[in-house]
């Protein structure tokens, strides 16, 4: 039995290096492709925001701000993920390739490469403006404020518009005219009045604006 352990032991630690190195190789080409299709992918976004020089259209720059502390408080400065909590919320930039990258996206693996595209093709190679056009494109915001309100995006008031970011881009669970869109609106409002904070970026239902 002792030979037995001392033989086996060595053979799964090889076993397990040898995935690992594998699992890195292959999200290492994974990247790699990704950055050689991202100037493609984005190029009409950076068309529309000239390149970042302009906000995405049909936003003003404090709606910007308000979805931005809303979705994603640290965009502006992280390269594309928020390392305080990588793997359980998802930046602006991971919400874009998750929808620009990924055919049929899974949790798991595909979580894991979508951080990394996030981190290492997308943030360095486009704007962040680009990447705003791209996050209200891909989660469909302007179809949305048809859907809801009859307007177009830059139409919507401020309440519509909270209400818009109150879904947390999930209308099925959330939708504007729901109790539970509601009660997000709720939080949100006394978030950005500075009357409650997030506990970190994985607070996103606001829990501590509850009571």
């Amino acid at each position: 039995m002792a030979d037995f352990k001392r033989r086996i032991i060595p053979a799964i630690l090889i076993a397990a290096a040898a995935a690992s190195l594998g699992l890195v190789g292959y999200e290492a080409v994974s990247v790699a492709l990704a950055r050689s299709e991202t100037p493609e992918i984005f190029a009409r976004y950076e068309a529309a925001t000239d390149n970042g020089a302009k906000l995405p259209a049909g936003l003003s720059s404090e709606r910007i701000e308000t979805l931005i502390k809303v979705q994603d408080p640290s965009f502006w400065t992280h390269g594309g993920v928020d390392w305080s909590a990588p793997l359980t919320t998802t930046t602006v930039t991971q919400s874009v390739v998750k929808r620009l990258y990924f055919e049929n996206f899974q949790k798991g693996f595909a979580k894991i490469r979508q951080t990394l595209i996030a981190q290492f093709a997308v943030g360095p190679l486009t704007s962040k403006n680009a990447q705003l056009a791209a996050f209200i494109d891909v989660n469909g915001w302007e179809p949305a404020a048809q859907k809801w309100f009859g307007k177009r995006l830059a139409a919507l008031n401020d309440d519509e518009f909270l209400a818009l970011v109150a879904t947390n881009n999930s209308p099925k669970d959330h939708a504007p005219g729901t109790p539970a869109n509601a009660e997000r609106v709720r939080r949100i409002e006394k978030y950005l009045a500075g009357l409650c904070e997030r506990r970190g970026f994985s607070d996103v239902w606001l829990e501590n604006c509850a009571d």
